[in-house]
């Protein structure tokens, strides 16, 4: 996985190395700032991961109390809400304020200029410098489209929305679309496109390069141009265009939910987590978009473990390059996510049978609450991406408009102590991010089955499934990496 926690020689550092060493030898304390940590977690459910490295690393930090005393702190989430009245559970996400107001619409405005913006960053990818470090097309693709907008859009709702490339423009024509999508189809032409993009993010040769990335892009343009007026854009948004149906249900997660009903503006606020809860129930076709999120952005980070390169035959010191291990990416990928769709199906029948209920269908509903693992593990992953190279996106906007360029620093990579706090940042969103999965879980089921202890012997084999998870993201976050 690719790491925070990956600065040049700071595992080469013998002073660093020293110093870590009489940390661990204090096990005390650090099982100490363990319990901090399960103490923490449990009373601030939230979000979760990170990014890459030349040679093989090894973090030389006390992890293993972390790694327990997180899936303690989950599996402790789990015995409290079962014995917690589901009023009390009810009323924790249940909307705090809500405001209506006549707002009107600017949607086609702010689109617009989204496309103006994108347009501009493909010109730049075509024509401008072939380093992916100064080319503001892969920086603001990775380090802000991928990186950070879908954490802000996890504080304030579906952004996306107001400044995607396509709406204004098809709004403008007015296209309604010819066609009409199979509802049989569900959010199947997402979940493939997604799988398509996973794929060129983890497994293709070159997916920073700056031309490369405009051509694709460019491509994903006129196509979702095409089909958007085919069926219709509001039909495609809904259940093809595979960044508006992600953007849209990370911002389910959100505190603040906006909502247009004819031409009033209604804006609620609560827990975080409460939109997944009030919204509108997915389907399995949307079950398995939401795992396949998860899944690749699991297996970015397992990828680069030892476990897997040495399963695919690869020596972590010796790593070939991305072109030499194309097709076992490509398996494990999909694998990756077969495995854990597998495994969360076979929970939610495993759950079904428990409470023998066989007439209320869960897996829509419970894969919502998968949402703030996906998260989760989406933000820790890229943790040091978004505080190295949003110095770079930075450095870039401040050339092109002529300002004073701010000096980009990795100093904090090389610093046991800046190290640490980074890793008690991503270690603890992976637990939190969990709690909060646990605990939406645990109301989703009660939603629909007003007996508690039904809801309990419901939700058991997922909260297992999520702790299970738990471990493994932490140990994930930890592995050594060799790519």
């Amino acid at each position: 996985m690719n790491k925070a926690l990956t600065g040049q020689g700071f595992v080469r550092d013998v002073a660093h190395h020293n110093e870590i060493k009489a940390k661990r030898q204090d096990g005390m304390g650090a099982f100490l700032r363990g319990c901090a940590l399960f103490v923490i977690t449990l009373a601030l459910p939230a979000q979760a991961f990170a990014h890459a490295s030349d040679s093989g690393i090894r973090l030389l930090l006390p992890t293993g109390y972390y790694l327990v005393g997180g899936t303690l702190a989950v599996a402790a989430t789990v015995l409290i809400a079962a014995i917690m009245p589901a009023r009390w559970v009810n009323a924790l996400f249940r909307p705090c304020a809500a405001w209506k107001l006549a707002v009107p619409r600017i949607e086609v405005i702010t689109s617009l200029a989204g496309a103006v913006i994108v347009m501009a960053l493909i010109h730049t990818g075509f024509y401008g410098t072939h380093d992916p470090l100064e080319n503001a097309l892969p920086l603001t693709v990775w380090t802000f489209w991928w990186v950070a907008l879908p954490l802000l859009c996890a504080i304030f709702g579906n952004l996306w929305a107001l400044i995607n490339p396509w709406s204004g423009i098809l709004n403008l024509i007015g296209s309604r679309g010819f066609l009409k999508l199979p509802k049989t189809i569900g959010y199947i032409p997402a979940t493939l496109l997604f799988l398509g993009f996973g794929w060129f993010e983890l497994v293709s040769l070159s997916p920073e390069d700056p031309e490369g990335l405009a051509w694709v892009i460019s491509a994903y343009i006129v196509f979702t141009f095409v089909a958007g007026a085919v069926f219709g854009w509001e039909e495609w948004s809904q259940r093809g265009e595979c960044f508006s149906v992600f953007f849209r249900f990370i911002a389910r997660l959100a505190p603040i939910q906006i909502s247009r009903e004819k031409g009033i503006v209604i804006t609620r606020i609560g827990f975080p987590g409460f939109g997944v809860l009030h919204g509108p129930v997915i389907t399995i076709s949307g079950a398995l978009f939401i795992l396949l999120a998860l899944a690749t952005v699991s297996f970015d980070g397992l990828s680069k473990t030892f476990p897997w390169l040495g399963l695919i035959g690869v020596n972590p010191l010796e790593f070939p390059g991305r072109s030499g291990v194309v097709l076992p990416n490509t398996v494990g990928l999909v694998g990756a996510w077969t495995v854990l769709a597998g495994a969360f199906f076979i929970c939610v029948m495993a759950g079904r049978w428990f409470a023998r209920e066989s007439d209320v269908p869960m897996a829509g509903r419970l894969a919502l609450t998968i949402l703030p693992i996906s998260l989760a593990y989406h933000v820790s992953h890229y943790l040091t991406a978004l505080l190295v190279n949003g110095q770079y996106l930075r450095a870039t906007l401040q050339r092109a408009l002529a300002l004073e360029e701010t000096e980009v620093t990795t100093s904090f990579l090389n610093t046991i102590n800046d190290v640490e706090h980074i890793w008690q940042v991503q270690s603890g969103a992976i637990v939190l991010g969990h709690i909060l999965a646990v605990l939406l879980a645990h109301a989703s089921i009660l939603a629909v089955t007003e007996n508690a202890h039904t809801a309990t012997k419901r939700g058991t084999p997922l909260a297992v499934l999520m702790v299970a998870y738990t471990a493994f993201g932490l140990w994930l976050l930890a592995a050594p990496t060799g790519a």
